[in-house]
């Protein structure tokens, strides 16, 4: 059934890959950012509602969270519950994407990114651990349609994830149990991977205002599963000001709203609000802070945690 899924939004891609070839597009030159104005709006990108122009491109993210009021149970080897805490967990995360036109309708990218999550104190770190992602993104995007005031894009992307877990609190159980030093589980690895198809549209009312929206539907393979095939999706709407084309305020705002589904799976169902701060003075650069509110799943519960989290942006457009 999992599969049969897989197929579909393929075909669904294709389809849209077809329909794209039917339609024409304006003579006019989008290079050095030029194709992200719509309508005399110049839009602003986003780290979790992504944009729809195929333009070329480099940028890059360096970005923090923090759980809010997280209340975690710390156990005795045995398993019983000691007492329970209330602490934080902090996230650490710094990536790289470039994306190159092919064409007038196609694009290609690469990215990566690693994150790092842990305790904010040693009995944390020693119950929770930390953990270590490393990812690696590969997308194809086409131009189904481009008007004066919207833009209409289809692709596919593909991610490979590798995963760290340090886990004190098994390697100490496993020793004091009678295991070896050996095979003590201090080290956890585990990897996943994802495709899914992605539909992005981008919509100028002014010169001052904007909106977007978009989603993608794929699949994940479970964490450490291989063949297990669980869904991966997510919605997204933003809209945005830009103060410096009517006022000469090279300041720009994007509000948003993301959700990702299934809500109780790492990796797909983070979900929250995000708030943008870009300056918007250039069309071939733009720079930022988009920070807000997230609700993140857990490895080991199907309950999710509140977190807030900043991340500093840099594009450049060639």
């Amino acid at each position: 059934m999992k599969m049969k899924k897989m197929f579909i939004l393929t075909g669904l891609v294709t389809s849209l890959i077809i329909f794209g070839s039917l339609c024409s597009l304006a003579g006019e030159d989008l290079s050095s950012g030029a194709e992200r104005t719509l309508n005399g709006h110049q839009f602003m990108p986003s780290q979790y509602i992504l944009d729809p122009f195929v333009g070329t491109r480099y940028g890059s993210e360096l970005g923090g969270a923090m759980a809010v009021s997280l209340t975690r149970d710390f156990h005795d080897l045995d398993g019983n519950v000691l007492l329970s805490l209330e602490g934080s967990v902090v996230y650490a995360s710094l990536g790289m994407n470039f994306q190159q036109k092919l064409g007038e309708k196609w694009a290609v990218g690469v990215g990566g990114s690693a994150l790092v999550r842990s305790g904010t104190s040693a009995l944390s770190f020693i119950n929770d651990g930390a953990t270590v992602n490393n990812d690696i993104r590969a997308w194809g995007r086409r131009l189904i349609h481009r008007g004066e005031k919207s833009q209409l894009t289809g692709g596919i992307n593909w991610q490979y994830s590798t995963s760290t877990l340090f886990t004190p609190r098994e390697f100490a159980k496993h020793i004091i149990d009678g295991g070896s030093l050996d095979t003590a589980p201090f080290l956890t690895d585990g990897k996943t991977w994802s495709l899914q198809a992605d539909l992005l549209w981008a919509y100028a009312f002014s010169s001052t205002f904007g909106m977007r929206a978009n989603g993608h539907f794929g699949v994940q393979e479970e964490f450490d599963s291989a063949g297990v095939l669980l869904g991966k999706n997510r919605m997204g709407l933003l809209g945005e000001v830009d103060f410096n084309g009517r006022y000469g305020l090279p300041l720009g705002i994007t509000l948003g709203y993301f959700y990702g589904f299934p809500t109780d799976m790492v990796g797909s169902g983070v979900r929250g609000t995000v708030l943008g701060f870009w300056y918007t003075a250039k069309q071939d650069f733009i720079i930022g802070l988009e920070t807000g509110a997230l609700k993140i799943p857990t490895y080991d519960s199907n309950d999710s945690i509140d977190g807030a989290f900043a991340v500093f942006n840099v594009k450049y457009f060639f």
